[in-house]
């Protein structure tokens, strides 16, 4: 009630037919009927919400139907079918607030009815148009190497058995010329990345998007290798980015001259 009033602007008016409105809820048709004491006070059909007297007793519960017929009836069923339950954890102690974030989360977390039973059924969450495909830059000798304690020597040894995506991508210079037209962020496009080596596509080059790991330009030589990367096609080598005019220019000097 507010000001005296249902905000829901029940008691309804009798009407003789159902008139449909896109901006507000239905304006359902409703007949002059016989009269009850609820609470001492007497009601009627202008006080009855939409129902279905078959739902009603089927499932034991208030279920209120409604015409979906415009944006405010749909928000009316989601808000009651997706909220959640209002949650706050607080601790004091010794005059101090005690706030922990991932506890918070963990315990004010709500999951519905409907998201419980998608995840125990394994249904997908989600779905992707195209599959992203990092491309690594590296300078030679230097790529990323990851190890447990204990098994260092077999991470070095797997490291040096095993090609990077930029170290293929030389490799494939030199023995496919179709490749000395594209650009390494092209390859993706034209190649599939396969046991440490690129083959060539045949089908699903249009599902995916190419992206270069963002660099910082205080890690100049990482930088300016992605920059070159992004300019030179078909080099066989990390030389080679440097070549211009079949010239190979010294590192530090086309650095400066960058």
């Amino acid at each position: 009630m507010e000001a005296g009033q249902c905000k829901k602007m029940f008691p309804k008016e009798f009407r003789t037919e159902t008139t449909m409105n896109v901006l507000v809820y239905p304006l359902y048709r409703r007949c002059p009927s016989d009269t009850t004491f609820v609470r001492g006070r007497e009601m009627g059909n202008r006080f009855v919400v939409p129902y279905n007297p078959y739902l009603l007793l089927k499932y034991n519960a208030h279920i209120d139907v409604e015409a979906c017929t415009s944006l405010r009836a749909v928000k009316y069923i989601y808000k009651y079918i997706y909220q959640g339950f209002d949650c706050a954890n607080m601790v004091l102690s010794a005059g101090q607030v005690q706030y922990n974030e991932i506890a918070n989360y963990i315990d004010a977390r709500y999951v519905s009815a409907l998201e419980a039973m998608w995840r125990l059924l394994g249904s997908r969450m989600h779905d992707r148009s195209h599959a992203a495909m990092r491309l690594p830059v590296h300078l030679p000798n230097q790529k990323r190497v990851t190890f447990k304690d204990g098994h260092e020597e077999d991470a070095l040894e797997a490291a040096r058995s095993r090609q990077t995506m930029l170290e293929s991508w030389f490799q494939l210079n030199q023995s496919d010329p179709d490749a000395h037209t594209l650009l390494n962020t092209d390859i993706p496009y034209n190649y599939v990345y396969d046991r440490n080596n690129w083959e060539k596509r045949n089908r699903g080059g249009n599902k995916i998007v190419a992206r270069m790991y963002v660099l910082n330009v205080k890690d100049a030589e990482r930088f300016y290798l992605c920059m070159l990367l992004l300019h030179v096609p078909g080099a066989a080598g990390s030389k080679f980015l440097r070549m211009v005019g079949n010239v190979i220019y010294d590192k530090q000097l086309f650095t400066v001259t960058c």
